[in-house]
């Protein structure tokens, strides 16, 4: 695969920004070996927001990069997720996170955090933090969907130098996140020349909105998450489930501007400009149509395709997408119950 080809693919959709994408444009260019991160708390039940930030861990490896999915299990302690048991987040990372991921077809290393939090690391931490102002730091407190507050716990400020550190300790050129992650990965690149070490390239996929999402609150606040139930396609929902809320979301007729199930059809479904895909109606109402994303949205907006034509669709997609996963589910019933039904946060 040449150079332009695996650019294309880091560039693919859900890659919403790319900083400093030359340092990767280099490597490429000589062949050197590329690697990647992404981190995930343990903190509840996989949605489609957690599955299109891994689909660009797809397009990495196909790249030809070392891609690496990084289990924060002491991150969601300070998290305080599954009421901060770091035995139970373990054990729902092992039997339940990982399992689900690989069975969509992720194909990725997995580091677990606590396994190489050596001495060097905790320098690490402690170096990060002497070149940070508390300003700085308080200011990245969102990445862990926290507000700031004077009773926040102390050890919501280790987070982020946490975080920071993560991207050194393991030596990335790639650090991977979703947009919400964006200012953690700022702050490394901005303290890397501080503390000697080299900067990332930041790869930030787009955050998906939750499913009644109608653009009045910022997206990071409205994105789609595990603690909004009836707002997040889970990936082993039942294909009842899936039609089901997908026919509630939300998505006005004529417009594509914070329309849910159009930003599902881009950003998961349909990720290629120049990929046809084929809509099924009645005849009744014009019949199948085979488009493009372009000629899709040109047509939507005119008024040519309805929005349950539009829902149609993303529902039989996604349904076909999570087949695997629904499966896996049938095995896993107690402890999706269980994770459910866990305080995690």
């Amino acid at each position: 695969m040449d150079v332009d080809s695996k650019l294309e693919l880091i560039k693919r959709r859900p890659t919403e920004e790319l900083i400093n994408i030359e340092l990767i444009k280099e490597k490429l260019e000589t062949g050197e070996k590329i690697k990647h991160y992404i981190g995930f708390e343990i903190s509840g039940l996989i949605h489609l927001g957690t599955l299109s930030t891994l689909l660009k861990v797809k397009d990495l490896k196909e790249a030809g990069v070392d891609v690496n999915i990084f289990i924060a299990d002491y991150h969601s302690w300070i998290n305080k997720k599954f009421g901060g048991n770091l035995e139970t987040i373990r054990k729902v990372a092992n039997q339940y996170f990982m399992p689900f991921i690989q069975t969509l077809g992720i194909d990725s290393n997995y580091i677990m955090a606590s396994d190489i939090y050596d001495n060097d690391y905790w320098a690490m931490v402690i170096k990060i933090g002497n070149n940070s102002t508390v300003n700085r730091v308080r200011r990245t407190l969102t990445i862990m969907g926290r507000e700031d507050s004077d009773s926040n716990p102390v050890s919501y400020f280790i987070y982020p130098l946490m975080q920071t550190a993560d991207i050194f300790k393991l030596e990335v050129d790639i650090a991977h996140a979703g947009m919400d992650q964006r200012k953690v990965h700022m702050l490394a690149i901005d303290v890397a020349d501080k503390i000697g070490m080299k900067k990332p390239m930041c790869l930030h996929t787009h955050l998906l909105p939750a499913l009644d999402y109608d653009g009045r609150m910022d997206i990071i606040d409205a994105k789609m998450s595990k603690s909004k139930e009836k707002g997040a396609i889970f990936i082993h929902d039942s294909e009842q489930e899936i039609r089901e809320k997908i026919r509630s979301s939300y998505a006005p007729a004529r417009q594509l501007e914070n329309n849910v199930a159009y930003d599902i059809l881009k950003w998961v479904i349909i990720r290629k400009d120049d990929q046809e895909f084929t809509i099924q109606r009645d005849s009744k109402y014009g019949g199948d149509i085979t488009i493009t994303l372009p000629e899709f949205e040109n047509a939507y907006i005119k008024g040519e395709i309805h929005p349950i034509d539009l829902k149609n669709f993303v529902s039989d997609k996604l349904i076909e997408m999570l087949a695997p996963a629904r499966k896996l589910s049938e095995s896993k019933r107690e402890l999706i119950d269980f994770i459910r039904t866990s305080r995690t946060r």
